[in-house]
């Protein structure tokens, strides 16, 4: 837990220095950042110049102490504060500013405001404003390094609201792209992973079994698109009830720390799966309860750790306080029932439980 509160606290302090980070965790301190398109990252540092192709590259990070960036600055520190309302609004601040945006070396800051937009907006559930905001984003910055992680945004949002028809067109987009722009080919494996569980004809083992070949294959020369797909391999050994195994997976996957938050948050999910079912299959309370405390604190990091996952974060929530009642502790239940109708009051989990606890929503 102290290295989760640590992580948290750094998040939320400045960024000083320009950095770039790669996909094997790698981070580059670098004096400049010049540009961040969809094909590549170029960069000074000391009296050299360097470029890294944009598939290497996770996350690029701008030093935002400088002045000209207080309203900037400010939009991120209250989206690392989770008012991603407000936060909303604060970039939207920031994106009329036209003399910033206009100004040399400082192009960036209408990509990174979009694309925080995004993130903010998936984060409330507005799926509409995000599908919006992604067209925004592509039609003012054509070459965006975030061009493809945008898209798959899109198509997530579409997946989450049930719109299975429009994921399936964004992702076939998406492949087609890395054809007619050049985009990177990482891109068309992990809308091949996003097709493949788009798939209903996929199911059980065989589903198990084609994810484990996809990750096979793209584990050496795309890390970042394993990673996602072995979440997905042990999210179907939870369905196949191996719970031992998938277990074993997700801590694996956990350990090995590579693909980012969305990446982090489904393992640790997963893992939180694992402990939950293997606690319903007991009888005795406790015996139950060492699996259910585990359950509670895995559903509870991704709920106050990975805000951003919101396909995850409701139904995290749902069966955090599922799990707290079972312990008996009725009143951490209700505090994360109100947390999640103050966050998602119009989520099914948000319903489901309160329905299950007899609260009035």
């Amino acid at each position: 837990m102290l290295s989760l509160l640590a992580t948290t606290l750094l998040a939320l302090l400045p960024q000083t220095q320009n950095e770039i980070v790669l996909v094997d965790g790698t981070t580059l301190q670098v004096d400049k950042i010049m540009t961040e398109t969809f094909k590549e990252v170029t960069y000074k540092r000391g009296g050299s110049e360097g470029r890294r192709p944009s598939e290497e590259v996770l996350e690029v990070r701008h030093a935002i102490g400088k002045s000209v960036l207080e309203d900037y600055a400010y939009a991120i520190e209250v989206m690392q504060s989770g008012q991603f309302g407000n936060a909303i609004s604060a970039f939207r601040e920031v994106l009329k500013d036209e003399k910033l945006l206009e100004r040399s070396g400082y192009e960036w800051v209408r990509q990174h405001s979009l694309f925080r937009e995004i993130r903010c907006m998936n984060s409330l559930a507005d799926f509409a404003g995000v599908s919006a905001t992604v067209d925004q984003l592509l039609s003012e910055v054509p070459d965006t390094f975030f061009y493809a992680p945008a898209l798959m945004m899109k198509a997530q949002t579409k997946m989450d609201s049930g719109d299975k028809s429009g994921a399936e067109k964004v992702f076939k987009r998406l492949q087609e792209e890395v054809v007619s722009k050049g985009l990177p080919q990482r891109w068309n494996r992990e809308a091949e992973l996003g097709l493949m569980l788009l798939n209903s004809k996929l199911k059980g083992a065989e589903l198990e079994r084609a994810l484990q070949g996809l990750a096979e294959r793209n584990a050496e020369q795309f890390p970042t698109v394993a990673a996602r797909a072995r979440v997905e391999v042990g999210n179907a050994m939870v369905a196949n009830k191996d719970y031992t195994g998938a277990r074993l997976f997700f801590k694996s996957i956990i350990e090995a720390g590579q693909g980012g938050d969305s990446v982090m948050a489904g393992a640790i999910s997963g893992k939180g799966d694992c402990s939950y079912r293997q606690a319903l299959s007991m009888d005795a309370l406790a015996d139950q309860k060492p699996y259910l405390e585990e359950a509670i604190l895995d559903f509870l990091t991704v709920a106050s750790v990975y805000r951003e996952e919101v396909r995850l974060v409701p139904r995290a929530m749902y069966f955090a306080a599922d799990a707290l009642t079972r312990v008996g502790d009725s009143s951490g239940a209700r505090a994360v029932a109100l947390r999640i109708k103050q966050l998602f009051p119009d989520s099914s989990w948000k319903s489901r439980l309160f329905t299950e606890l007899h609260l009035q929503g």
